[in-house]
């Protein structure tokens, strides 16, 4: 018994020693030959469990911990650790309510708030980390997990919310400046984002430049050689994805080389970038290219993001982004059925989304049925009313259709705050003015004009209300509606800019008119240029000068200088490989150029049929002397004779009177 004691625990003693180490590899076999020892030994259980998890044979761990349980040791959590990596949540919630919460403590809860952000349910997993965050303020993970939730359930402003009077931690982990970034994106607020991108950036750096500090001498790497780690290809991407927002020529071009730096094969030497990563920077490429450009490598690409392995790695909305885009590339290939079969997979992953409605629209338009596509968006926008995705899909269709009244019509359903949207209201009015009503139109802008006045924000709503009034003082100069004119630049200037002269002038302008006497008030603002100190009577008794022709002649012969400058330089002939301009031999033809047919010195062949053609005045025949005649025998005599014979004898032929 002793001696067996001592081999058990010279085993522990070896599998302590190979997890120090993280060999677990080896530290398994000794798991199993201690448990062997001693079947009911707890913690030679807990390492063999331990053992299997850290190599990641989740289905082994899940068998053992089956296995192994019994009494109190239920391991529940290890159960439950296991369905989550197998991607089989439902089982992992199951597993892991049977679990002790005393036992387990904050790592159950942290467990459960993963489970159900994979199983999308973002609000309550947001809710789960912004509680356990509270409890424990110094573990800033779980403030950045809450914000990747708030972001994947679209509720950015919650996340913006969240970091409110927090800037002192964003130094703590780069994580925070990235996520709040993406909650700008998708609020709309590019530029903040971009900032927030950069600081996320230096941070990473800054942590890798660290880490390069333990490493040997040599093998370390520079700042410029960090340009293309694997942790800074995610920031690089969203920075891709602010530049395709932005729009340009230059920032799609930039945005385009970020795409490919990522998605470029890497060195051994290199980590592997993350593929949800990749499959992001797949869809946001094919994305960028112009419709119907490279549709084999887009096709490909989005292939590649759309892999079955990728299922629960990627988010929700990143999934359904994925999957429109393959099926809207297969419609630009031409690949109806290929497009049908993926849109029945979008249709029972995503049920009773806009954008599959609008898909399935863009399917039937495609196929040549838009009645079909126009069912399509009507039955959805029964069943969800005010749909902005579906309303705005169905205005254009109708205005594809030169049904300019039921594009209007159907714009008109949108809320109020989308249509009030200087876009959205200016194809309004455009629609309205297609129907010449441009009643409605004024009506339409006013609604808007009414819509930000009554707001209280910030430059936000400031640059709106501008933009409106600028559509709508245009269309009232169109209309020649001179009270409307005057309304929407004197608010112009009390709202927006007081200082702005254009809006100044037009305000004068549509007053004198309408109002003379404060047309003249808001003249007097005007700054005219003083010409006191010209005197008419000289003006009009002077010459009118003429400026055609003038060319100033300064002293030094500034002029002469410029017109030789102007003059074109003579340029050397350029001459074919190995010609000599001193012996240049026989001048090449100058009718080299043309068809051999069209120059002076060619003369036609005369094929055979052709010898006795034209030879005399037109319309003239060359004839033959023996063309005309016939050879053998004459018929004259014959017929003569033949007659001669057919009359009866002693008969004479009688001649008629005249």
């Amino acid at each position: 018994r002793d001696l067996t004691d001592e081999r058990f625990q010279a085993t522990m003693a070896a599998v302590r020693k190979h997890f120090e180490h993280e060999d677990f590899e080896k530290a398994l076999p000794l798991c199993m030959k201690a448990s062997e020892v001693r079947p009911d030994c707890a913690v030679v259980r807990r390492c063999r469990v331990f053992a299997l998890l850290s190599l990641s044979r989740w289905a082994d761990a899940l068998k053992t911990c089956d296995k192994l349980a019994c009494g109190e040791e239920s391991f529940a959590f290890e159960r439950a650790y296991c369905f989550y990596r197998l991607n089989q949540f439902p089982e992992a919630l199951k597993a892991l309510g049977s679990s002790n919460d005393n036992e387990e403590g904050g790592r159950k809860d942290r467990l459960e708030a993963q489970i159900k952000y994979r199983m999308g349910d973002y609000a309550a997993c947001a809710q789960m980390y912004e509680r356990l965050y509270n409890d424990d303020p110094e573990d800033t993970g779980l403030l950045v997990n809450a914000l990747a939730s708030r972001i994947s359930g679209d509720q950015p402003h919650k996340a913006i919310a969240a970091m409110a009077g927090k800037e002192e931690i964003f130094e703590a982990s780069y994580e925070l400046c990235f996520n709040l970034a993406c909650a700008y994106i998708d609020e709309g607020r590019l530029e903040d984002a971009e900032a927030k991108l950069q600081d996320a950036k230096k941070i990473c750096v800054a942590e890798l430049l660290e880490g390069e500090e333990d490493e040997e001498e040599g093998d370390r790497r520079t700042e410029a050689e960090l340009e293309n780690h694997e942790e800074l290809a995610a920031i690089q991407v969203q920075t891709a994805t602010v530049l395709q927002r932005l729009g340009g020529e230059e920032a799609l071009k930039k945005a385009g080389s970020l795409y490919n730096a990522v998605l470029k094969p890497r060195s051994s030497k290199e980590g592997e970038i993350d593929v949800t990563v990749k499959a992001v920077a797949c869809n946001n490429l094919v994305a960028l290219r112009p419709e119907g450009k490279s549709l084999f490598d887009s096709l490909k690409r989005l292939d590649i993001a759309s892999k079955d392995s990728l299922e629960h790695k990627l988010t929700r909305k990143q999934a359904m982004e994925i999957a429109i885009n393959k099926c809207l590339a297969l419609l630009q290939a031409r690949k109806l059925d290929a497009a049908k079969t993926e849109l029945q997979k979008l249709t029972a992953d995503f049920k009773g989304h806009p954008r599959v409605a609008v898909v399935q629209a863009a399917v039937a338009f495609k196929e040549k049925k838009a009645k079909g596509a126009e069912d399509v968006l009507q039955a959805y926008l029964t069943e969800h009313p005010g749909s902005e995705e579906a309303l705005i899909c169905l205005a254009q269709l109708h205005a594809q259709q030169n049904r300019y009244k039921d594009a209007a019509e159907a714009l008109d359903q949108l809320p109020r705050a989308s249509r009030a949207n200087p876009r959205t209201a200016e194809v309004v009015v455009a629609f309205h003015q297609r129907q010449k009503n441009p009643d409605k139109a004024v009506t339409c802008l006013r609604d808007a004009i009414s819509y930000w006045s009554g707001k209280d924000g910030g430059e936000e709503d400031e640059d709106m209300l501008a933009q409106v009034l600028r559509i709508a003082s245009r269309l009232a100069i169109q209309l020649k509606d001179k009270a409307f004119a005057a309304e929407a630049f004197q608010l112009y200037l009390e709202r927006v800019d007081g200082s702005d002269v254009e809006a100044l002038c037009g305000l004068v302008q549509a007053l004198a008119s309408v109002d003379p006497q404060r047309a003249t008030e808001y003249a007097q603002r005007l700054q005219v240029p003083d010409y006191a100190h010209l005197d008419p009577e000289e003006l009009e008794n002077g010459t009118i000068p003429k400026y055609a022709h003038m060319v100033k002649r300064g002293a030094d012969g500034d002029a002469q200088k410029d017109q030789q400058a102007k003059k074109k330089k003579k340029r050397k002939p350029k001459h074919p490989k190995n010609y000599d301009p001193a012996n240049p031999g026989p001048a090449p033809d100058p009718e080299r150029w043309l068809p051999k047919r069209e120059r002076t010195e060619f003369k036609k062949k005369m094929r055979k049929k052709d010898k006795n053609l034209a030879r005399g005045p037109q319309g003239s025949m060359v004839v033959d002397e023996k063309a005309l005649r016939k050879t053998g025998p004459s018929t004259a005599q014959v017929e003569l004779s033949s007659d001669a014979a057919s009359r009866p004898k002693g008969t004479k032929t009688k001649k008629g009177k005249k």
